[in-house]
């Protein structure tokens, strides 16, 4: 019995995506950082949010002292040229790859205590008239070269901050004219403030262009993280900051982000699939054998 040229395609690719489970690429994971405020104590010091963006910093984000992870000091994460403050980045080579974004992270890696910081209402505080101030709220790119699951968990070092906020956007801040008075990017603009009815899903906060709203949740820590599907060489912006406690203004604390990713499992179908091809060429030799 011969098999047909559609059976030998069909048995070829089963095989090559079998393959393809166990290649992982030889590149490393690894985290990138904005040096701005570098070696500054969490609760010291200016925000990157409030120094970067619009009118306050027009060379940015091509500005000193730079970032480090990148091929330059002047060469920002991804291609990024938005105006919203970019405060590190993170990179993903394979399924099951997981990495730290951190102080204690940008030192080991580079020699640099990056200010990983971020104001406890920065992305939702539980005052009296609750705002999420954009400019006390951490920002990042993230991007995995294989589709997978992604976790992310966050801790406060300090232990002043009992939970986070988290949004995911698809895409990045581009830096174009959205035709507003403040067209690149505002570090006074409010979000995720209930008093106001403003949308925890509305695309493109602090009037910025090139973001699609995800997913969020209000409520993750070291326990709960909020995990989301990271499709392969696709940017995410990640937007956290406290979403509890007092003001804004208070209890500023150095963060732990921990970012892990899992395979995307195969359909039980496609495992069906490829065994019934493999019996029919067991047969299929069998037969062609006993018939010689």
């Amino acid at each position: 019995m011969k098999k047909t040229r559609l059976a030998k395609a069909i048995a070829t690719a089963v095989a090559g995506s079998v393959l393809s489970l166990a290649a992982v690429d030889a590149a490393s994971a690894h985290t990138m950082y904005n040096t701005y405020n570098a070696g500054t104590a969490p609760d010291e010091g200016g925000t990157d949010g409030w120094v970067y963006g619009g009118p306050n910093n027009p060379t940015y984000p091509v500005a000193t002292p730079g970032w480090v992870g990148t091929a330059s000091p002047t060469t920002l994460p991804f291609g990024y040229s938005g105006r919203a403050a970019l405060n590190w980045a993170a990179e993903l080579h394979a399924a099951g790859d997981s990495l730290e974004i951190s102080r204690a992270d940008a030192l080991a890696r580079y020699g640099v205590a990056a200010d990983i910081d971020t104001g406890k209402g920065a992305w939702q505080d539980a005052s009296a008239t609750p705002q999420g101030w954009s400019h006390n709220t951490d920002i990042g790119l993230f991007r995995s070269h294989v589709d997978a699951y992604v976790t992310l968990n966050l801790s406060g070092v300090n232990s002043v901050i009992a939970n986070f906020g988290i949004t995911i956007f698809e895409g990045m801040d581009l830096g174009l004219d959205n035709g507003t008075e403040d067209p690149y990017y505002s570090h006074h603009a409010v979000w995720n403030k209930p008093s106001d009815l403003l949308d925890f899903t509305a695309d493109n906060p602090f009037g910025t262009t090139g973001l699609t709203y995800l997913t969020h949740s209000a409520n993750v820590d070291a326990v709960n993280g909020l995990t989301f599907f990271a499709e392969a060489g696709k940017i995410y912006s990640i937007f956290l900051g406290g979403s509890g406690g007092r003001s804004w203004m208070l209890d500023r604390d150095e963060y732990v982000l921990t970012i892990t990713s899992s395979p995307v499992p195969i359909p039980a179908a496609f495992w069906l699939f490829g065994s019934a091809l493999l019996s029919l060429r067991f047969f299929g030799k069998r037969f062609k054998d006993v018939g010689a």
